[in-house]
């Protein structure tokens, strides 16, 4: 398959880029204290290390934990190697632990360095508290009285033989283990609690590391691997300003607390800006107005870093800001749900660069609890920061390469401040002891939750309205204009009402089994889905046309409820509130504001991609919403009517299975014009095929201002982008629909067309009480406005000081009206 051969030369590239052979060390002697190694390293987790006083500490929570050596590997050409470090014990536990190494650390469905991090197999060489070492499952007793406060572990190898001996600080020595194997290659990591077969857990014992030392023939450097100091960088444009937030790692005390922006101009780099970095979220956030926007424009990042002895090294990430794109269609790729079995995502990353995205939207859950391996941590709120960063740069690392020379909008969903599901409630603090996850309010600190929200939104513009809700927390809701396309970006989980405000069944709060004998009490007063602050600017969002030519709303969830199954075929629910299809009042109130500006909708979280068109008093009379697929699926979803037994109207022409007019657990009537169901797969699939079986994959919709239309593509996890086939999209896309579709409902009668001397103006049409009925900016020099009940209206034409207002324009008229402006 050409995945195949895609995973073949990226493996050709990564070894013929690792040219020069070298030898490694590291001793941390100029390391400030900090919890970052630095960027020849990367430790799984992250908040188990830190260098102190000179040398690594591993505080042995969790089995297994490692410092990868990324920019030094293990050739697989023949060759010799050696690997040694000096250890210690600093904590013993009840179970007793081990510290050694994993060698020739390798992930055979992918070579790159950050797969192997988290999926790489390897060879296990070290030495235990039960008192013997081991080297691929070979054992030999440690000396009697071993000296577990210092001692040296090394090992020698080739391509088909290693060999390890274990000395401590009196000179007591293993007898020499040697093993035979069948080649090695990948990364090298130094470890804290080895987990071997036939020993059970690996304990929780803590060890130091130092003097690291590794070389050889087999040695190869790839410096390219390298991550850090500045991780990556992300930026907006929004009309004539720039937002670019640099991501930092988690720094020490005595390190240099500021970066600069400089950009570069007639080929001379000049700093614009030095900013320090905010210590909690590890960021530094530029902002620049005036902002020439008719030209690429590159940029990087300097960061100083200073060792303990004074010395200084510079380090640079750089990026390219993009031209206003106002001249062609506006490509934007909308991806979701990052869940880390098909981490990094190399082939669905690849396929993005293919397609070159103009604009990306990552729509929320870039991290789930489990990503990386290993548990969350709620509390302490420093911890629980760290612990978040440290699955938060899985996502930085994957697709950084992407977002540094594009803009980038990224919003927290649920998971990202670890829910299973999140009911906002404008900031309502939740105890972190309540183990449900279908009660309103926040289980996690505010500091913490502030953290994600910089951390994701902190390139986006100003906030609508920057008020911090509840206790303090942030908000991020704001409008992007960019390649004459306005976006809103809200959140659907913050100011949401918790479902036990009107749940009286057993079980889930969130989960209806069968419908209720009186729905209406899903529909009570008061319950909100985006919150009044949200609802006021969505009012004045769609009134402002500035330098815009179409309207997109970007949001964590479709606002219908478009799963039947959830987890398996066998979970069967009825109604799910954590769908944006619940509370109704709150979703039909927001989608009768969007339909008055003919917005477009893209949203995500479902893990099954879906087509909808909205209807609010009768199917298809308000917008669209492509609900993409996730980037990869942990927890499956399917929408399965026709298997339920439900009558379907209005097939779409495709003739898809599961298509159709269907009306929601909560009354609402969504027109599923396509679907993206999971395929059957196999626990023996490797991880990128188990990922594309079960519907992961990202969508991409093309914004043609010319004529106005939408192109939706919704691509599988292996897709050809390149060479597509039937094969290579979920079942019903592409499709293409008019922006004016997004007010689907149907004319009752027309006013009389008008005709206007300058194209493409705006037009407003507005009812005998004054109510706005649409805004929309046309396409050319006339326009012939449908309205929904006979009667006069006012028409305005034209914005900026240049504007004609048209009264009592009657419905029995006919005929046109010319208009000069």
């Amino acid at each position: 398959m050409k995945y195949l051969g895609l995973i073949a030369v990226l493996f050709l590239m990564i070894i013929s880029s690792c040219s020069k052979r070298t030898n490694f060390q590291a001793d941390f002697d100029n390391i400030n204290d900090r919890i970052w190694v630095g960027k020849d390293f990367w430790s799984v987790p992250l908040e188990e290390w830190r260098v102190i006083d000179g040398r690594l500490e591993c505080n042995g929570e969790v089995e297994e934990s490692r410092v990868n050596i990324l920019t030094h590997l293990l050739s697989p050409d023949d060759g010799d190697f050696k690997i040694s470090a000096k250890m210690g014990l600093l904590k013993k536990s009840g179970s007793p632990g081990s510290a050694g190494f994993l060698l020739g650390v390798y992930d055979e469905e992918d070579p790159s360095a950050k797969a192997a991090c988290y999926f790489g197999k390897s060879i296990k060489a070290g030495a235990s508290l039960k008192g013997f070492a081991f080297l691929n499952g070979q054992q030999v007793a440690l000396p009697e009285g071993f000296d577990w406060g210092e001692f040296v572990i090394s090992v020698k190898g080739n391509n088909n033989l290693l060999s390890m001996v274990v000395v401590d600080s009196k000179g007591n020595s293993t007898e020499k283990l040697t093993s035979k194997i069948d080649g090695i290659q990948g990364l090298v990591a130094i470890a804290n609690n080895v987990t071997l077969e036939k020993e059970g857990k690996p304990g929780k014992s803590g060890f130091w590391f130092d003097d690291l030392k590794l070389s050889g023939s087999k040695v190869v450097l790839k410096q390219d691997n390298a991550f850090g100091p500045i991780l990556w960088t992300t930026y907006t444009l929004n009309k004539n300003v720039v937002k670019l937030m640099a991501q930092m790692p988690p720094l020490g005390e005595n390190d240099n607390q500021e970066v600069k922006l400089q950009l570069q101009k007639e080929g001379v780099w000049t700093t614009m800006a030095t900013k320090g970095i905010e210590p909690d979220s590890r960021t530094a956030i530029f902002k620049i107005v005036n902002w020439d926007n008719t030209q690429d424009t590159p940029f990087r990042i300097l960061y100083t870093e200073k060792g303990r002895d004074g010395s200084q090294a510079r380090n640079y990430y750089e990026g390219t800001i993009r031209r206003d794109p106002v001249d062609k269609p506006l490509k934007v790729a909308g991806l979701t749900c990052q869940f880390y079995s098909s981490f990094p995502y190399s082939p669905l990353v690849e396929n993005l660069r293919k397609v070159n995205p103009d604009f990306l939207y990552f729509s929320g859950d870039q991290i789930y609890e489990s990503n990386g391996g290993y548990r969350i941590i709620r509390e302490p709120v420093e911890l629980s920061i760290v612990n978040y960063l440290g699955k938060y740069y899985m996502f930085g690392w994957a697709f950084g390469d992407l977002m540094r020379d594009r803009p980038t909008v990224c919003t927290p969903d649920d998971h990202d401040v670890y829910h299973g599901n999140l009911w906002g409630e404008s900031g309502k603090h939740l105890s972190a002891k309540n183990v449900n996850d279908d009660l309103g309010g926040f289980r996690q600190s505010v500091q913490m939750v502030n953290v994600v929200n910089r951390t994701q939104c902190g390139n986006l513009p100003d906030p609508y309205d920057p008020t911090p809700i509840g206790d303090g927390m942030s908000v991020w809701y704001t409008g992007i204009t960019y390649g004459r396309v306005s976006f809103a970006v809200v959140s659907d989980r913050i100011f949401k009402s918790g479902p036990e405000m009107v749940s009286n069944w057993q079980g889930r709060k969130d989960h209806l089994t069968a419908p209720l004998k009186d729905p209406s009490q899903l529909i009570k007063p008061g319950l909100k889905m985006l919150g009044d602050r949200q609802i006021k600017f969505l009012e004045d969002w769609i009134t402002d046309w500035e330098g815009a030519d179409m309207k997109v709303l970007l949001t964590q969830t479709v606002f219908a409820g478009v799963a039947t199954h959830h987890g398996s075929l066998l979970g069967y629910v009825y109604g799910d509130l954590d769908s944006g299809g619940w509370p109704k009042n709150g979703r039909d109130r927001a989608i009768r504001i969007m339909r008055k500006g003919f917005v477009f909708q893209i949203a995500g979280d479902q893990h099954v991609a879906s087509l909808v068109q909205y209807g609010v008093d009768d199917y298809r009379d308000a917008g669209w919403c492509f609900c993409t697929p996730a980037i990869s699926v942990g927890y499956q979803r399917w929408f399965l009517p026709d298997e339920l037994g439900r009558e379907v109207s209005g097939r779409p022409g495709h003739g898809e299975p599961n298509t159709g007019d269907y009306e929601d657990a909560f009354g609402n009537k969504n027109f599923v014009y396509a679907i993206g169901n999971p395929d059957k797969q196999s626990k023996w699939d490797k991880r990128y095929f188990q990922a594309h079986k079960r519907s992961s994959g990202f969508g991409v919709c093309t914004f043609n201002k010319d004529d106005r239309t939408i192109k939706i593509d919704s691509w599988k996890f292996l897709a050809h982008v390149d060479n597509p086939n039937e094969n290579d999209q979920f079942p019903g896309w592409p499709v293409t629909i008019s922006q004016m579709d997004n007010y689907g409902r149907k004319a009752v009668a027309y006013l009389p067309e008008i005709r206007v001397n300058k194209p493409n103006q705006l037009i407003q049409v507005i009812d005998g009480q004054g109510e706005l009925v649409y805004v929309v900016r046309i396409n050319g020099n006339s326009f012939h406005p449908k309205v929904f009940k006979k009667g006069n209206y006012s028409v305005i034409i034209g914005e900026d000081g240049f504007i004609r207002k048209l009264k009592n324009v009657s419905t029995g008229s006919g005929g046109s009206i010319a208009v000069e402006l």
